[in-house]
């Protein structure tokens, strides 16, 4: 939280105007989803990605004629891929924790999965744009010294550092970068931080009470009538996976928050993985890349409001929905990693 209120807005609007000054026009909506990519994955937030990079992707499509409902759903998908893969995100904190993996370690193995869905996302969106016709988009000044603190994390991150220890490095370099830019002062800087930590309070208490819901549910036996299920339906190492997936995907449609997903699926998610011989890493990705995926187009989550309100309210979920390239390919990218690789014994 206080590493989002320090980076901010300025960061972000830096990383997408950018990419956009440096490639042409007509693949404009391609740079709103890589942009979206590299913010949410330094920052760790999807919901935080779209706030600040949906009023840039509203006034691309003013300028450009893109539709609206892609430039949106392109963000959304680019923020849901952060989200999965960041080193700091909620989610993957979650799903390490709950099945006892290493954050690294569980990369290496969503990396697998997210990286062909982006490249095919990608791929569908610069063709949709190619034939688009834009023409110059101006771009507003921008600070690439404010990227300094995201780049920070990623490669603390990538390099297997405490997830406490990368995020206060960035928090220092973030402060020192806009108080000797003078992008905000010092007082303001202050209240930013405060406005970051106090916004994780309600994730914290919803963590906590879901938390205490599991541990009732596990000793009056609803954990075991799930595993009942599962033992009954889902079949096979294949099966195992699926059922992983799936359980955290009813999860999110019923609570309309991935992290709580995973939280209440993770201990099930644990037994299953010791019976189905599915290991620690591959299972945490699992959860937290079927978690990513669901709640990236439901059409009642936190991340499609927000992008609908970030947007201006002119348009609406049933139109963006058709343009959420990114979790659909997760999906289909995730399917044939089950099928592909459920078969291979893991040690």
């Amino acid at each position: 939280g206080v590493f989002v209120g320090v980076t901010g807005r300025s960061s972000a609007e830096a990383v997408a105007y950018f990419l956009l000054s440096v490639t042409p026009a007509w693949a404009s909506v391609a740079v709103l989803f890589v942009a979206a990519c590299f913010v949410s994955t330094a920052m760790g937030t999807s919901v935080g990605t779209i706030t600040l990079i949906v009023p840039i992707a509203a006034a691309v499509s003013s300028v450009s004629g893109f539709s609206l409902a892609l430039c949106v759903g392109s963000v959304m998908g680019g923020a849901m891929f952060g989200d999965n893969l960041s080193f700091i995100s909620d989610t993957t904190i979650a799903a390490c924790n709950t099945q006892g993996c290493e954050m690294r370690d569980k990369f290496r193995a969503n990396f697998k999965i997210a990286l062909p869905a982006a490249v095919a996302t990608l791929a569908v969106i610069l063709l949709q744009s190619i034939n688009a016709g834009v023409g110059h988009i101006d771009i507003p000044d921008y600070n690439l010294q404010l990227l300094i603190p995201y780049v920070l994390v990623l490669i603390g991150g990538i390099a297997g550092l405490n997830v406490f220890l990368v995020l206060i490095i960035g928090i220092l370099a973030g402060v020192a970068i806009v108080l000797l830019t003078g992008t905000v002062d010092f007082m303001s800087l202050l209240g930013s931080m405060g406005s970051g930590a106090s916004g994780m309070f309600e994730t914290i208490m919803v963590t906590i009470l879901v938390s205490a819901m599991c541990a009732l549910i596990r000793e009056f036996g609803g954990f075991e009538a799930l595993l009942a299920f599962i033992r009954r339906v889902f079949k096979g190492r294949v099966g195992g996976r699926l059922g992983v997936g799936l359980l955290v995907g009813a999860m999110d449609i019923a609570t309309a928050n991935n992290t709580v997903a995973i939280v209440m699926a993770g201990p099930i998610a644990k037994e299953i993985s010791e019976e189905y011989h599915i290991t620690p890493k591959e299972s945490a990705s699992l959860l937290d890349t079927f978690s990513c995926i669901f709640q990236g187009v439901i059409p009642y989550g936190a991340q499609m409001l927000v992008a609908i309100s970030a947007s201006g309210g002119v348009v609406s979920a049933f139109q963006i929905m058709p343009c959420l390239h990114y979790p659909y390919l997760l999906a289909a990218a995730s399917i044939v990693y089950i099928l592909v690789g459920a078969g291979k014994k893991r040690t």
